[in-house]
């Protein structure tokens, strides 16, 4: 079994103008290239038609593993514990060789987003697209699925966060990270604490461990 738990996270600004806001956490875990047959499909195929479809399955797989938790009344420096055992935000049967993390704390002006609205409002023509052209500039690269993967997550937290944007909503956190078996949790576990985001707002404490039944 596998799992990974989020304990704690602090938040230095809650990029609220005045008083107290209300925090909404995302997490989007995939586990590499088990999760995204569809990408080698992609790299497999001239079809334009084709790469549209694999390109909206993959964005899809991607936003599956989201969680949400609206938390009203936060204020800056504010750390949320998440009782003494952690919260899982993902769990495998397996032990997975590789995978890839984003975490995002938006703080909210406008009302909380459904997985299916946030999913409709990326798959549009344009974005699409913009994905597809962006995808076939790695074709030719070494491991093009695990680029594409790392490529994929990174344009869906930006989109993710403009779409918030777009209703007045502000990015409070934004944690991006990739993990490798044989060097991030060899023996199945790594414990850190006050992990900084890529904003310098956010700070984090998680745990991943996995084992494999006898």
């Amino acid at each position: 079994m596998f799992y990974i738990r989020i304990n704690k996270v602090k938040i230095l600004n809650n990029r609220e103008m005045l008083g107290k806001g209300e925090i909404q956490l995302m997490s989007f875990i995939t586990k590499g290239e088990s999760d995204f047959p569809m990408l080698e499909d992609f790299f497999n195929t001239n079809n334009r038609m084709a790469k549209r479809k694999f390109i909206k399955l993959a964005i899809e797989k991607v936003l599956s593993s989201r969680i949400l938790m609206p938390i009203q009344k936060f204020k800056d420096n504010q750390e949320i514990f998440f009782g003494d055992t952690g919260y899982i935000v993902y769990q495998s049967e397996t032990i997975p060789e590789n995978l890839n993390w984003m975490f995002l704390a938006i703080e909210l002006d406008q009302k909380t987003r459904s997985n299916a609205e946030i999913l409709s409002l990326l798959l549009t023509d344009n974005t699409i697209t913009e994905v597809v052209d962006s995808m076939a500039t790695i074709a030719d690269v070494e491991n093009p699925i695990i680029n594409a993967i790392t490529k994929l997550t990174t344009f869906i937290a930006k989109a993710v966060t403009e779409i918030f944007k777009n209703d007045r909503d502000d990015q409070a956190g934004l944690f991006l990270a990739s993990f490798i078996r044989k060097e991030d949790y060899p023996f199945g576990k790594r414990d850190k604490k006050n992990v900084p985001d890529l904003t310098a707002n956010m700070l984090i404490d998680y745990t991943i461990f996995g084992y494999t039944n006898p």
